[in-house]
């Protein structure tokens, strides 16, 4: 039997029932599924007037479930009509219980929610179950997008400041010595790769144009530019740089390593005194955002990351490396340092 649910321990969202709809499936000796399988808490309304004006001032509504005996039903096209006005409406997933055929006419206000589904009478309770539970999933996904849309919004205000400190940052140092170093590192990354699939190796091409001594710029080290601290942000930076560098040159997608970029992303966050948001680290990672999702939780399950919720918004949640994680990357980009340190060094001839 379904009821007003008043247990403070139930899910954050629920499904909200029409009275009308709630006679139906008791009639039919039809119960859905617990709240432990769809993670909403299922609750009726006092009356029909009563959705409407729940929908209107609670977005923690996912799933409305209504009953319709006739084409014209005075509550679904008003929440057709309205839809605009119901704070939930970008993942609100609305259940049509009936015993008639879907007419046109009721198709077209269906089509007015984010997603719908319909439940012919009579029926099974595994066919209720079935229903239900996809309807359950459908509105989880549309609100998870919804939040994530929500969250990018947000977020590129950041990332536009993020990208002027980092042109900032180019600014302050001498713009030829800094390419040269990009140059170098892409170079040897590329471990001469490029000359063995057909395509001369830097040595190999035309030579430049003579520079007179007095004007050649040559690259410069971490300690020419840049303090330890900064150094370190540095490295990290030209990192995130070559792997996304890597779909200007090839097709997308040939590349996936979101986690690798994910950790880069989450290091030069902490190295720069940020937070990272879920939704920006998705977009760091250049991939789906489900895909990227598992990532964090792979992340998350290694002891390399750990999510952390906003104080101020609950419904924000930050990604943070853990200690562990951070001494890892340290270590590695350190590693990198190194290598790059003790290659050697062509002559600087006038």
């Amino acid at each position: 039997m379904i009821s007003i649910t008043q247990n403070l321990e139930t899910p954050a969202f629920s499904a909200l029932v029409d009275p009308e709809c709630a006679s139906l499936l008791r009639q039919n000796d039809l119960t859905p599924p617990p709240a432990t399988e769809t993670k909403l808490a299922w609750q009726v309304a006092p009356s029909r007037g009563a959705v409407k004006d729940r929908l209107l001032k609670d977005d923690t509504v996912r799933l409305v479930l209504i009953a319709i005996e006739e084409e014209a039903d005075p509550l679904l096209r008003d929440l057709a009509r309205n839809i605009g006005q119901i704070r939930g409406r970008a993942w609100l997933h609305a259940v049509l219980v009936t015993r008639d055929r879907v007419t046109p006419p009721l198709l077209a206000q269906l089509r007015n929610f984010a997603s719908w589904s319909v439940l012919a009478l009579p029926c099974s309770a595994d066919e209720l179950s079935e229903i239900l539970l996809e309807a359950s999933a459908k509105a989880a996904d549309q609100h998870r997008l919804a939040m994530l849309s929500t969250a990018i919004r947000a977020e590129a205000e950041d990332l536009l400041v993020r990208t002027r400190n980092i042109v900032g940052a180019l600014q302050n140092v001498s713009t030829p010595a800094a390419l040269g170093n990009l140059v170098s590192i892409a170079d040897r990354l590329s471990g001469g790769l490029s000359s063995e699939a057909g395509f001369p190796h830097a040595s190999q091409q035309a030579p430049a144009p003579h520079v007179p001594a007095q004007q050649r710029s040559y690259p410069a080290t971490d300690a020419d530019l840049f303090s330890p601290e900064e150094a370190g942000r540095n490295w990290v930076r030209m990192l995130i740089d070559l792997c996304a560098a890597r779909q200007n040159h090839f097709p997308d997608g040939l590349f996936c390593d979101p986690a690798w970029d994910m950790l880069l992303d989450l290091t030069y966050a902490r190295l720069t005194g940020k937070r990272v948001s879920v939704s920006s680290l998705c977009i760091a990672s250049r991939v789906p955002a489900t895909t990227a999702l598992r990532r964090i939780g792979d992340l998350v399950a290694e002891g390399l990351a750990m999510r952390v919720r906003d104080e101020n918004d609950g419904r924000r949640v930050f990604v943070d490396l853990t200690d562990d994680g951070y001494a890892r990357m340290l270590a590695y980009i350190e590693y990198v340092r190194g290598t790059f340190a003790s290659h050697p060094r062509s002559s600087r001839k006038a």
